[in-house]
Order: C-alpha cells, then sequence, then structure tokens
C-alpha cells in the first residue's frame, strides 16, 4: 500500500495530522484518493502548480465541457458555477486551489468502506459527500473540505428473468450505484428489454437521477424512473446494511423513490423493473422565423404545445424539442411499436397547421429496432452526448391544463417568446404524460412513492438553459444566473400556478424550494429524514434538511441558529 498523499494545502482538514488519513487509507484497504484538481495542469500558480503541463490542459480544454472526464475523476464536478478556484480557461498564472472540491474520496467497492468512511465523518466531524458521476447542477456531490464517498466503480449488473415480490412479479435488473444509464440501457438491450433510465447516456441512473424521480422519453408508457423500483440496497447514516422495498423498510423506500438524493442514505444499488424492448418509431422536424417573421412563429409554436396532449395519447408518444426566440427542432420522437409511416401520422394534424400559417419545415422519420438504437441515433456520440454539461439550468413543469386553456397558452407562450430573447438563451422541453388515470401509462407504479406530485397533471418538463462562456469575465455570467433565478424562474412559476420544477433539473437558487421541488410531500420526508439520519449527517443544497445548515463566506458548513 503506497503512502498517502499530504491533505491538499488549502482544505479545512489540513489541521489534522497526516497519521489520521492515512489510517483511514489503510483502514479501507488503500481506497483513498486525495484531489488534486483536474484542471490543475493548466496553471503555474497556488497549491498545485508541480501539475502544470501545457499539453495537457490544451487537451483538458476539449474535453471539460463533457461529461466523460469528470465522472471518471473523483472529486470532478461538472457544473462550471462551483469551478470557479481552478479551471482551465482562467489565466495561467492564476492560482489553482482546492475551492468546493472535496479534499478526500473514498473509491467505494464494499459496505464495510461506506461505513468505514461514515465512522471517521462523525468521529473528526468532517463534512461527508456523496457523489458518482457529477452530473449536478446544484452542487449535491461537492462540499469544501469534504471527505466524498465515490460510488462510481460500483459497477455491478444483473437480469433477473423473474423478480418476485408482493408488488411485482416480472424480469427486473438489479444495478450498481455507479452504473451510467448508457451501461443499462446496454445491458438490458443485450437481454431484450428496456429499463427507464435517462436519455443523456453518461447520467448514473442509480444515484440522483431515479433518487429525483428521473423522466426518459419511455415515460409515458412505464412512468418515471422513481415508479420502477422494487427495491434499494443502502447503508443508513447509523452504518446498518440494509435494504428498504414497498415491504420492508417501506418509509425509506418511498422517501429514496422520488424524494431526492444524497440525504436519506447512502445508496450502493437498486432493483427496477425491465420491460419488453421492440420497434420504436422516430422522427425530426425544424423550422424557423426566416421568411415568416417573429409574430407567426411564435403562432406555430403555441399551436404545436396544445397539440401535445393529443400526441401523447398515441400509445405514449414523446417528444424532445428545443426552442429559441427563432427556431423550433424536435431532436428526439419516440412512438413504441410504431413504424416511420405511423409517425408521419402522428404528426401530420401539426404539419397541416404549419401549413395553414404558411411555415416551411424540414420533416423526416424514421424507425429503430430498439430503444438502444434510437437513444444512439438521437443522443449519441456515447457516452458523452450532444449536451455539454457547464450551463446554467432553470426548470418547471407545465401543466396539461396550461396548454388546452387557450387563454394560458397564450401566457405561457408570451413568458417563452419573452425570456428567450437573448440569442444565447433556449428551452429543452419533453413531453411527459405520468397521470396515473393516463391512458397511455398503463403501467402502473410499483408502489406509493415521493415524487413531485405535480408530475402527475404534467405535460411538459421545459429547461431554461443558459450555456456557461468561459471568455467573459465571471461576473457577466452571475449576471446571467441571476437573470434565470430572479426572472426566468419567476415568469415560469406565474404562468404555472400550483405546479413545481424537477429538483434535478431546476435553478440551485430555486425560492420556495421546498414546495416547488418537494411539494406536499416535504414534510412526510423530513420525518424520515430525522429517522434515518438523526444527526444530519447527509448534507446536500436544496435537499431535505439542509434548511438547518449554511455555509459561511469560506465554505464551511454551520447550523442555522
Amino acid at each position: 500500500m503506497s503512502p498517502l498523499p499530504p491533505p491538499p494545502p488549502s482544505s479545512f482538514l489540513c489541521l489534522f495530522r497526516s497519521d489520521i488519513w492515512q489510517k483511514l487509507n489503510e483502514t479501507v484497504g488503500g481506497s483513498l484518493v486525495s484531489t488534486v484538481p483536474l484542471a490543475s495542469v493548466c496553471h503555474t500558480n497556488g497549491s498545485y502548480a508541480r501539475f502544470y503541463d501545457d499539453a495537457a490542459c490544451s487537451a483538458l480544454k476539449q474535453q471539460f465541457d463533457y461529461s466523460e472526464i469528470h465522472f471518471k475523476t473523483p472529486a470532478a464536478i461538472m457544473p462550471a458555477w462551483f469551478q470557479e478556484s481552478c479551471n482551465p480557461f482562467s489565466p495561467t498564472s492564476q492560482p489553482c486551489e482546492l475551492g468546493n472540491y472535496a479534499s478526500y474520496s473514498i473509491n467505494i467497492s464494499s459496505p464495510q468502506q461506506v461505513i468505514d468512511g461514515l465512522k471517521f465523518s462523525k468521529a473528526y466531524n468532517v463534512r461527508l459527500v456523496i457523489k458518482n458521476t457529477g452530473h449536478d447542477g446544484t452542487g449535491k456531490s461537492t462540499g469544501k473540505g469534504a471527505l466524498s464517498l465515490w460510488t462510481h466503480n460500483l459497477k455491478n449488473i444483473s437480469i433477473i428473468d423473474r423478480y418476485i415480490s408482493g408488488h411485482f412479479q416480472g424480469p427486473a435488473i438489479r444495478l450498481g450505484a455507479g452504473v451510467i444509464g448508457l451501461e443499462a440501457h446496454e445491458a438490458a438491450n443485450a437481454a431484450g428489454y428496456r429499463v427507464v433510465g435517462g436519455n443523456c447516456p453518461s447520467v448514473g441512473i442509480v444515484g440522483g437521477y431515479t433518487q429525483g424521480g428521473g423522466h426518459s422519453s419511455m415515460s409515458n408508457l412505464y412512468g418515471l424512473a422513481a415508479d420502477n423500483i422494487l427495491e434499494w440496497e443502502v447503508v443508513t447514516a447509523t452504518g446498518e446494511h440494509l435494504v428498504a422495498t414497498p415491504e420492508e423498510n417501506s418509509d425509506l423506500y418511498w422517501a429514496l423513490s422520488g424524494g431526492g438524493g444524497g440525504t436519506y442514505a447512502v445508496v450502493l444499488g437498486m432493483t427496477s423493473r425491465l420491460h419488453e424492448d421492440g420497434l420504436v418509431g422516430g422522427g425530426y422536424l425544424s423550422f424557423d422565423d426566416t421568411t415568416i417573421g417573429n409574430d407567426k412563429f411564435w403562432e406555430a409554436v403555441a399551436q404545436f404545445n396544445s397539440r401535445l396532449p393529443s400526441i401523447s395519447d398515441h400509445g405514449g408518444v414523446t417528444v424532445a424539442y428545443s426552442l429559441t426566440n427563432h427556431a423550433f427542432a424536435i431532436y428526439n420522437l419516440f412512438a413504441d411499436g410504431q413504424g416511420a409511416d405511423a409517425v408521419r401520422d402522428i404528426l401530420n394534424p401539426y404539419l397541416s397547421d404549419l401549413d395553414q400559417l404558411g411555415v416551411a419545415y424540414n420533416v423526416s422519420t424514421h424507425e429503430s429496432l430498439s430503444f438502444l438504437e434510437q437513444l444512439r441515433r438521437d443522443y449519441g456520440p456515447f457516452p458523452d452526448g450532444p449536451f455539454t454539461t457547464t450551463a446554467i439550468l432553470g426548470g418547471r413543469l407545465i401543466p396539461r391544463g396550461v396548454v388546452l386553456n387557450t387563454k394560458s397558452n397564450t401566457a405561457l407562450t408570451q413568458v417563452l417568446r419573452d425570456i428567450t430573447r437573448s440569442s444565447d438563451y433556449a428551452m429543452l422541453m419533453q413531453s411527459i404524460d405520468v397521470r396515473f388515470n393516463s391512458s397511455s401509462l398503463p403501467i402502473r407504479p410499483v408502489a406509493a412513492n415521493a415524487v413531485l406530485p405535480a408530475w402527475r397533471s404534467t405535460i411538459i418538463q421545459a429547461i431554461f438553459t443558459v450555456p456557461w462562456d468561459w471568455s467573459v469575465p465571471r461576473s457577466e455570467m452571475e449576471k446571467r444566473e441571476k437573470y434565470v433565478s430572479e426572472y426566468v424562474t419567476p415568469a415560469l412559476q406565474a404562468v404555472t400556478p400550483g405546479s413545481g420544477s424537477y429538483m434535478n433539473e431546476g435553478n440551485f437558487r430555486q425560492p420556495e424550494w421546498q414546495k416547488q421541488f418537494f411539494g406536499v410531500n416535504y414534510d412526510r420526508l423530513l420525518h424520515i429524514k430525522q429517522k434515518y439520519d438523526p444527526d444530519h449527517l447527509f448534507y446536500a443544497p436544496r435537499s431535505v434538511g439542509s434548511e438547518f445548515w449554511e455555509e459561511d463566506g469560506a465554505g464551511r458548513l454551520c447550523k442555522v441558529n
């Protein structure tokens, strides 16, 4: 076992003797990793100047906005907002410091290592965080001076041909906490099945994605990811290694299935239902305002949104589309069991609308033999997918009733038009219908869960996105973030009263976050949090119980008086 490097110089933990960390490293079998920021190779000053490497820095700049390099690195995180202290685009002479990164990570391979990490955190009053991939816009998977439990290498996958419980009998898949969506989809596909997972292939399926609800292009058929969970394998804050199902530790099962990640227990794995795979119809549609003008363009957008309920009723069809102030594009359409001609039939009523409005458009349809084949077509290249990971986000669940009512749909359209006036701003929209009484949702949730109730009346999951620009001063990006939190978010809420926001794709400064992310479930979730984590060992921003803590100006986590 090699000696452990010294504590990172900028960490609060540098006050601890190195032999304490060496002892922890020995306890966890040499799996403790001292954090060196990825961008240390780009800086000639500061605590990590010895790592400077100009060639490595040039390569890092090409990768930094994408997910793979971050999810393969223990303490690395993706959101640019939390990386001011050391990034590859700031001046070479600017010191690279630890900033918001965890100081050390345990590369978890067993439940005992988690238990050892929890004991250490309690014994020395060290902040604790849990990280899988780092796909996290709210800063949940990092913390200044923290010990991180890095679960990304828990890659076990097994197919269960016949899972039997009081709530479900049929095929299932057991997934370790480190499995990303792509790996889960590939394993399910090889066995002739589908598993409900995210469309972004590099998102960890077991972590905050499913624990926060988890939407998918398959959700209109099978529900949210959390609706499909049969069991969770966890280690609690008190060091208990247990399983939570609808029958055993049912309150913890309920909370983990939609109540948010990083706050109730350390999840080691989960078991989810599988669904038969098969033919998938798809298509693309795009148009802009070049020849028709902006007023007519937005009239066409309003008409499309009003047609989404009827489109969703075609056997669980979902549509993902991007929207700027001047252009509209469907980049993914999922039509289970339907061919290219059937997809054209689904789109024809709206194409007739466009013809009547005089809108020129490009449309094509196709079919894939499996969900994985369509995922590769629309969300490749793997594993990163087409999206960068550094954008500033804000989100809202748009109720079905809003787009079906002419007056409220008009108000929604005006807000979408207003908030996207800058050429850099865009909406990413996905239709969804997970109502319990939906004709397109033939498979109900495994059991009651903590999914935000607003999902059950939603027709669009809307994300407002502002790309991060490394070339401008941070003060400019702070203005753009303020625009999202103080203008975009309230504007979307005003035209969707009583709805909520998806915690995984909302704004990290979301006002009234308990109400918007958790709704009426919050009080019960807090009770469960206090039962399984009475000392609040687990903390994550905007998660259940986080209101009892605050970060001071130096990043220290302190109890609220």
